[in-house]
């Protein structure tokens, strides 16, 4: 057998199987220019001679590259990554592809005016196909697809970087900057490169044994539904530990909840008495942005981490500084926090993405661990505001369409629901635990999320939205308005 390098296997401990060989030189033939009549076929690449490169090295070193170098790509490179396009299967062997790569600035000016991804590199791939060709099972997109592999893998090994682009802001408005004719359909862009740094390690693959079957389906598949009562546990936490793990945008802070954090913190929990070293439990921390930010605002506790799995555990805890104790929910019988043991636990938004049942439970377990005289931060999203209006508008809207949109939404991944007020303050009493205070933040959305919702609005309607957003901001200083109708609600509870 013959190991995949560890770099690129993610977590699997895999193996490629038996008659499959080792990475190595490949011979090929140097200063051979090709004949006209092979050129004309389409049987060899624009250019010769071909970089070496194994093929499994190729597939298992490539990446997705999102910054660029400001410098252009010949063409001749652009021509012999097509030209591998090309040589994609396609339903029937139709081939009826168009690509367009667009190097103009002026042009990928309008395209990035259209998204913001499209603005990122040198040059945008339009990949376009007949309309009207292999639409059953969308095979013509397949097709298309294929193409697109394709070239991804030629950039790699012409140490190019590349970006497969489905947001595109409208297909058709793609297809109008670029002059397709109405009977192409945009499928995608793929945004061309320099790399801007050097590619690291790829993000982490769900084992073979969790996607592959022979003959029958074997497996239990994640959930396509955003209600937390249709998720198991584990399912939950493998989907979870997948998002996290594999990082991007669900690793990034954002303004108006670290805001309301910090409001939370300066109100219920002070910073640590020197004289000792509090113990704080950080329940749940998904992907740990908050709790990066709760360890530098109050540095002198002593954090530590309970998740649903290791490795999510593990990674929250890389966020702090020093060595960080984990542990996991539900953990066995004899295993886990004990009880009496923290001064301070704090959960935050966490409840709005569980079963209403496991709810229930890990209050009762959070009210066991605290220590008497102890302090838990529960945080949560009010059913009685915007929140779920804006879900709607997002989940009807033009924008991305997919069930990930909807398990991605703030503050969470995975199902989510707002909670109503009443129904937390009942498992509150039925845990045995007391309500000490009560802050309730952000009845309107906020400048900078106002920003963020907009980014792809046009620019009258983004102004609007956002002149608007901010000048009803005083609603917010009537008295008991955060109280009723803040998203953001924050308890301080006690045994």
């Amino acid at each position: 057998m013959t190991s995949i390098p560890s770099d690129i296997r993610g977590d699997s401990e895999e193996e490629v199987p038996d008659g499959i060989p080792p990475a190595r030189e490949i011979d090929l033939p140097t200063g051979t220019p090709a004949t006209d009549r092979d050129a004309a076929e389409g049987r060899v690449p624009p250019l010769s001679p071909l970089p070496a490169q194994d093929f499994w090295e190729a597939l298992y070193s490539r990446r997705s590259v999102r910054r660029f170098e400001d410098k252009p790509v010949p063409r001749e490179l652009l021509d012999q990554i097509m030209h591998a396009g090309t040589w994609a299967p396609s339903s029937c062997n139709y081939q009826m592809w168009d690509l367009v790569a667009v190097d103009d600035p002026d042009v990928n000016a309008q395209l990035g005016a259209l998204s913001t991804q499209l603005a990122n590199a040198p040059v945008n791939i339009v990949v376009a196909y007949g309309r009207d060709f292999s639409r059953e099972n969308d095979a013509g997109i397949q097709s298309a697809s294929a193409l697109i592999q394709n070239m991804s893998l030629a950039a790699s090994v012409l140490g190019l970087g590349t970006f497969w682009i489905t947001q595109t802001g409208g297909a058709e408005k793609v297809r109008e900057v670029v002059g397709l004719p109405p009977d192409r359909m945009v499928v995608a862009v793929l945004a061309v490169g320099w790399p801007r740094s050097s590619l690291g390690k790829g993000p982490r693959r769900r084992p073979l044994s969790d996607v592959a079957h022979f003959n029958h389906y074997g497996g239990r598949p994640i959930p396509s539904s955003p209600h937390p009562r249709d998720w198991e546990p584990d399912l939950l936490a493998t989907y979870q530990r997948a998002r996290v793990l594999n990082g991007l945008r669900h690793n990034k802070p954002r303004a108006w909840e670290e805001r309301a954090l910090l409001r939370a913190l300066g109100r219920f929990v002070p910073p640590a008495d020197p004289t000792h070293t509090p113990r704080w439990l950080d329940v749940l921390p998904c992907t740990g942005i908050l709790t990066a930010r709760m360890g530098r605002e109050r540095s002198g506790y002593a954090f530590e981490v309970l998740e649903r799995t290791p490795e999510v555990a593990r990674f929250v805890s890389g966020r702090l500084p020093g060595e960080v104790p984990t542990h996991l929910w539900p953990g066995a019988e004899d295993a886990g926090p004990a009880d009496g043991s923290f001064d301070q636990i704090t959960c935050l938004f966490r409840l709005e993405g569980m079963p209403p049942a496991e709810r229930g439970e890990l209050l009762k377990a959070m009210a066991r661990w605290l220590k008497p005289g102890g302090r838990l931060l529960l945080g949560f999203v009010s059913s009685h505001s915007f929140h779920g209006a804006v879900e709607s508008l997002r989940r009807r809207g033009s924008g991305p369409g997919g069930v990930e949109y909807v398990l991605s939404p703030d503050p969470s991944i995975g199902p989510f629901e707002a909670l109503a007020p009443r129904a937390v303050h009942d498992l509150v009493r039925a845990a045995g635990l007391c309500v000490k205070h009560h802050l309730g933040l952000q009845a309107l959305p906020q400048p900078e999320e106002l920003d963020f919702r907009t980014r792809n609005f046009r620019p009258l309607t983004q102004t609007v939205a956002r002149t608007l957003g901010k000048a009803c901001l005083g609603i917010e200083s009537i008295p008991g308005v955060q109280s009723t109708w803040g998203r953001f609600q924050f308890l301080e509870l006690t045994r």
